[in-house]
């Protein structure tokens, strides 16, 4: 599997989806698991679900046979990579007993510009997805021909707002150290305004659906 390298908002962003993570599996009482198709972004995605307690299997490619079905399927910033998004969410649906739940990036961030020159500037192949399906609203066109969406929602919008994603070694150089250590995170403030401005603000939105 490609190893990503982590920019220091990484620790940030799975602080605060931790705590969604962790309201999720209270109120709809998630006991199992499923990351598909997987990644390693965030190093391991699902650890966000296992600091809860739960058991997460983790699959890159969907054997047609498979029998298990979870509680939840949901993956990290795959929806802007497929190809095919029915056929995605369809795989998924398949896994899933109950529910769905789909992280993407948020193209309406001014980072993913931003991060969109780094790579043209260091000269890079551009394997971050699709820009057009960095966003619910995709998925929401074809999730809403079911009516089974129960949430929609944006996170991670730290104290230095932009996607600092690769170049963030770069720049933690000019940051004091107590500001990006794990053990100091706390949550952002912007993390509580409107849904409105945290679409425009947030580097990742997520859809929840009922099957």
């Amino acid at each position: 599997m490609h190893q990503y390298k982590l920019g220091f908002g990484t620790e940030y962003e799975k602080f605060v989806l931790r705590d969604i993570i962790g309201n999720l599996i209270h109120e709809l009482e998630i006991r199992s698991v499923c990351e598909y198709p997987s990644n390693n972004l965030m190093g391991n995605n699902s650890e966000v679900f296992e600091v809860h307690g739960i058991r997460v299997d983790r699959l890159s490619r969907l054997r047609h046979d498979r029998k298990e079905k979870y509680d939840l399927v949901w993956n990290f910033c795959e929806f802007e990579k497929t190809e095919n998004s029915a056929e995605l969410i369809k795989n998924m649906w398949m896994l899933s007993r109950k529910y769905v739940f789909i992280v993407t990036q948020n193209n309406r961030n001014v980072g993913v510009l931003l991060h969109r020159i780094y790579h043209i500037f260091r000269g890079k192949k551009w394997d971050h997805g699709s820009v057009t399906l960095m966003s619910i609203k995709p998925a929401l066109k074809f999730l809403k021909k079911h009516e089974r969406i129960i949430k929609i929602g944006y996170f991670d919008i730290p104290w230095f707002v932009l996607d600092v994603y690769e170049c963030g070694d770069l720049l933690k150089k000019f940051v004091p150290s107590f500001l990006v250590s794990s053990k100091n995170l706390r949550e952002s403030k912007l993390e509580w305004v409107p849904n409105f401005i945290k679409s425009w603000l947030a580097h990742h939105s997520y859809l929840l659906c009922e099957k």
